[in-house]
């Protein structure tokens, strides 16, 4: 990490304030009315979640996202500020509102969200995130990828492009593309993309294909420095193109909620990889900060710091290496 930098990290996307409701029948729908197992309101969406673990993490974080000016924000801003993110750089604005989804969990701890359109996450642009930002900051983390219709596709390529010109490093996560254009959204990100992992139903559309071998193959084309597949309970697949491993996942128990673990898996991969790293260790932190938050409801409200990570690796006997230089 370069010390000399305000930030060790930018994480740039979507802001939310999730209201979650927990032990939900699937069969909700068919019904009157049904009784909550449980409820949690926190603040989440990708990038609010990867800056608070980045930042438990121990790397100095500050978010780029856009709300609105209304109590969502506010509850939004107080959480983040409490992680120890910078929130300078937020940008909030009277004529939209700040996105409040409504997540149910069902019995298995799966997600289901209910989400309301024309949010200011609809209205983030490329040039919200300044040169006068990129130029603190080590690394640009874009934590919603297919989800932000106005950054989307060639504005993408081009923050990552002005991010790599100034001499950051980059990584990529993506969300469920509902409108289908999948590649459009990041091919021209990938040609400045130094880490990308997205998940197996994500990697299998992009590739065509439900083989890892073909979905490594496929991204093999682009200068990732990194690429994987996040398997949830199988683990996950991480490569450089010369190597591959398989590591399996350190959470054996039913989830209590799903929701933020895979944005916690990039930030704890990340969060190792800019610490110095090599690639296998920096997967196994990702899986110790997926942990932290599969065990309790809303997106980041059990986050863990460094010291947890390091615990858990250790009472799994596994043993952290740094990359060579």
């Amino acid at each position: 990490m370069e010390n000399h930098k305000q930030f060790d990290i930018v994480c740039a996307g979507i802001a939310t304030w999730d209201t979650l409701f927990s032990g939900i029948d699937r069969d909700l729908m068919s019904i009157d009315g049904i009784l909550s197992k449980g409820y949690t309101a926190s603040s989440g969406g990708d990038a609010v979640n990867a800056a608070i673990s980045t930042s438990r993490l121990g790397l100095r974080t500050a978010v780029c996202a856009s709300l609105g000016k209304d109590s969502a924000a506010q509850m939004v801003i107080d959480e983040l500020e409490r992680a120890g993110v910078d929130c300078s750089y937020l940008h909030q604005s009277e004529h939209v509102h700040t996105a409040a989804p409504v997540i149910l969990i069902d019995n298995q701890g799966e997600r289901h969200i209910i989400r309301v359109p024309d949010n200011g996450n609809h209205f983030f642009t490329q040039d919200m995130v300044s040169d006068e930002l990129l130029e603190k900051a080590g690394h640009l983390h874009v934590a919603s990828a297919n989800v932000m219709r106005r950054l989307d596709g060639k504005p993408l390529g081009i923050l990552f492009e002005r991010a790599h010109t100034k001499g950051l490093t980059t990584s990529m996560d993506a969300s469920y593309d509902r409108e289908g254009n999948w590649m459009k959204n990041i091919e021209d990100a990938l040609h400045h993309c130094d880490i990308f992992i997205p998940s197996m139903q994500e990697a299998s559309i992009y590739a065509s294909s439900d083989d890892p071998d073909a979905i490594c193959k496929f991204f093999s084309a682009y200068p990732l420095k990194v690429f994987g597949i996040k398997l949830g309970e199988k683990g996950v697949l991480v490569t450089d193109f010369k190597e591959k491993w398989h590591l399996p996942t350190l959470y054996r128990k039913q989830p209590v909620d799903t929701t933020g673990a895979g944005d916690a898996f990039l930030a704890g991969f990340v969060s190792a990889w800019l610490k110095g790293y090599d690639i296998p260790s920096s997967a196994y932190v990702g899986s110790a900060q997926s942990y932290s938050v599969l065990g309790a409801a809303g997106a980041n409200v059990s986050a863990g710091t460094w010291d947890d990570a390091m615990k858990l690796l250790k009472e799994n006997q596994i043993i952290l290496h740094e990359r060579e230089q």
